[in-house]
């Protein structure tokens, strides 16, 4: 193998690593922001799973009916709220219709609503996904200094 190959080599995989990554990396930060935004400055209430609701999930080619709980709850305020929960499973809800639930809802604006395990769940994936993200940027970068050095040593 030549070292013009080597050197395209790298740089060929340091971009497929690297871009895919980065792009990943967006998306968990606003997973992430998205679950911590709920947790700043929330109230907590007692809620009750009063339905489901069936949505579409899943890739063109691989559609899946899943089920999201939709909750009623009081705010600090008396006025009684009801909302669907961002989280959907499939085949199955993850609660149960009359379950009792730990609602977390905005302090500004009440009807922004999730369940508690929900927003916990969020920031979860988000912090797993940034970290896998982040090793993957890391590997793209190495794969593209790794080119650089090959250019530099000649060939």
């Amino acid at each position: 193998m030549t070292s013009s190959t080597v050197r395209r080599f790298f740089g060929f995989l340091g971009w497929i690593v690297l871009l895919p990554s980065l792009a990943a990396a967006l998306g968990a930060a606003w997973i992430l922001a998205s679950g911590l935004n709920m947790l700043d400055d929330t109230h907590t209430a007692q809620g009750r799973v009063v339905a489901h609701h069936e949505v579409v999930v899943g890739p063109s080619h691989q559609r899946a009916l899943a089920k999201q709980s939709i909750v009623e709850f009081s705010a600090n305020d008396g006025r009684t709220l009801r909302f669907t929960d961002s989280l959907a499973r499939q085949l199955q809800a993850v609660h149960k219709i009359g379950e009792s639930v730990t609602v977390r809802y905005s302090a500004q604006d009440p009807s922004q609503a999730e369940i508690s395990s929900s927003t916990t769940l969020k920031v979860f994936i988000g912090a797993v996904m940034l970290l896998f993200s982040a090793i993957g940027m890391a590997v793209g970068w190495v794969m593209l200094r790794l080119r650089r050095m090959q250019l530099g040593t000649g060939g």
